[in-house]
């Protein structure tokens, strides 16, 4: 379906507590490239993730509060930065825009049919190879029944043949008796 996914990974800010060098950069890779790679099994598409720490943000915000001087100062701290809260606020007002929802909604019904078209043509090509097997089964059921009429009428003419043959000769034997009788008649 063309609906989009965003998953929001919280609790960044635990990774980079690992002691190391990388201050957990290197796991926090691994988490990501994970959820990624899973969701994506699962949802069938590959999925927006966002890394944060709420805590982080929370922090910053309550800080700096509202005021349009702090903003800037908010902007530009570590502490804000690290969180990558703006990340997520940057894509919702992005994509939560009225032309976004309503582009997201005339899609989704195209999306759903999508899935159900290529649900189907899997089926059909399911269906087509079971056909193609049954197919050659016929032509193999067919070229072994030929080859057994074939058979069969070569053993019936023999037969037919031979209960001729045995019929010409009971009948031989018989014309050769009777004119063996008649000429033993002759004689007398």
């Amino acid at each position: 379906y063309r609906k989009r996914v965003v998953l929001v990974i919280n609790k960044m800010d635990i990774l980079e507590r690992q002691k190391g060098e990388d201050h957990g950069e290197k796991t926090k890779l691994k988490v990501i490239d994970y959820v990624t790679e899973h969701a994506g099994d699962l949802l069938g598409a590959r999925p927006v993730v966002i890394p944060l720490s709420a805590r982080d943000a929370l922090s910053v915000k309550l800080l700096y509060n509202k005021d349009a001087k702090n903003d800037s100062q908010q902007q530009s701290s570590s502490l804000w930065k690290r969180s990558n809260f703006a990340t997520l606020e940057d894509y919702l007002s992005s994509t939560l825009t009225a032309t976004t929802k309503i582009k997201t909604k005339l899609l989704n019904p195209l999306g759903v049919a999508e899935g159900i078209l290529l649900d189907c043509q899997q089926e059909i090509e399911r269906r087509l190879e079971e056909l193609e097997v049954d197919v050659m089964t016929l032509r193999l059921l067919t070229s072994q029944t030929e080859a057994w009429e074939k058979e069969l009428q070569t053993e019936v003419m023999d037969e037919f043949r031979l209960d001729v043959r045995k019929s010409w000769e009971q009948k031989a034997d018989v014309v050769d008796r009777v004119i063996d009788e008649l000429s033993i008649i002759d004689q007398f």
